[in-house]
């Protein structure tokens, strides 16, 4: 960029057009210490047969498994994936359901209300339980309580009144809703990757479901694709919209070279590609998992795999 370094130029601060920033945080999902952020966009690429599956399916275990769990809920998207990795996708114990074919009309609406219906339970079973008490109370001095609103609490197994269940133990123990996570695996070429509803779900994937009172319930995606930019592959917005990355070995220099430059913002290429190699140099199933918006106790935004830390000097 060019520049007229004997050019002056002085300031003068006007104080009342000050922008005020509003402290929040567009990760508000609370994590185990070692694991990234929620709700994240994420973005896997390797050739066919690699660390894909095995990858995100230890992910969403260590995830569920965390201190806190921070995983309820898993909608998986694939033409026939969950089969051919059986193994690997049952110990998730995803509801049969939540298998979803790309090619089905309306996916993305489906994944959107299927997150507007798990908000909804929540915000009912907040205000249900926050009321179960006075409701007694109420019913038992001969207040007047409507019939339909009486009902809510009525368990027909028992033939008595009890508080509300909840749906998940995130309702009780952390006070929000479930956090719930789509896998996109071997989508490429199907008709949801040419559906622009995709995009937009990407593009506002932590405002999905919004609560009346502000916020949202939110959703994490994760990309599991064999190629980088590929015709039918991910739209360029969703990979500049990625919150992290993970590469398995590649020997398609231009394909690593978007990569890298996707990462560029806030990693220099030549960064980038050392990380690479130090991350894929030992085995075909390893891979570089790059964070972009790393915890402050997380010592690199790089690892090898997930349990190594790649600390390069100068990189916070």
């Amino acid at each position: 960029m060019w520049r007229n370094s004997s050019m002056k130029i002085t300031k003068k601060v006007e104080p009342r057009a000050k922008i005020k920033v509003v402290v929040g945080s567009n990760f508000s999902i609370e994590t185990d210490p070692m694991l990234p952020k929620l709700h994240q966009l994420c973005c896997l690429f390797s050739r066919k047969g690699t660390f894909k599956t095995t990858a995100i399916t230890n992910l969403m275990r260590m995830y569920r498994e965390g201190n806190p769990s921070s995983v309820d809920r898993i909608i998986w998207v694939s033409p026939g994936t969950a089969q051919s990795n059986k193994e690997l996708i049952d110990q998730l114990k995803i509801h049969p359901d939540d298998f979803l074919d790309p090619d089905m009309a309306g996916c993305v609406r489906h994944i959107q209300t299927i997150l507007e219906g798990e908000r909804d339970d929540f915000v009912a079973w907040k205000y249900y339980n926050k009321n179960f008490d006075k409701v007694m109370k109420d019913m038992k001095m001969g207040k007047p309580i409507g019939d339909d609103f009486l009902m809510s609490y009525f368990d027909v197994s028992s033939n008595s009144f009890r508080r509300p269940e909840a749906k998940y133990e995130c309702y009780k123990k952390y006070d929000r809703g479930p956090v719930v996570s789509v896998v996109f695996d071997d989508v490429m070429g199907s008709k949801l990757m040419a559906d622009r509803s995709l995009i937009k779900l990407a593009q506002s994937h932590r405002h999905q479901a919004p609560y009346d009172e502000g916020g949202a319930l939110g959703v994490s995606l994760y990309f599991l694709v064999q190629s980088f930019k590929s015709v039918g592959g991910l739209n360029r917005s969703i990979r500049n919209n990625a919150s992290s990355f993970m590469c398995g070995k590649s020997k398609d220099a231009d394909e690593l070279k978007e990569i890298a430059s996707s990462c560029a913002g806030i990693i220099e290429p030549e960064v980038f590609y050392e990380v690479y190699h130090e991350a894929t140099k030992d085995s075909p199933h390893d891979f570089l998992m790059v964070d972009l918006h790393k915890k402050d106790n997380h010592p690199s935004p790089f690892r090898k795999n997930f349990d190594t830390f790649l600390i390069v000097d100068g990189v916070k």
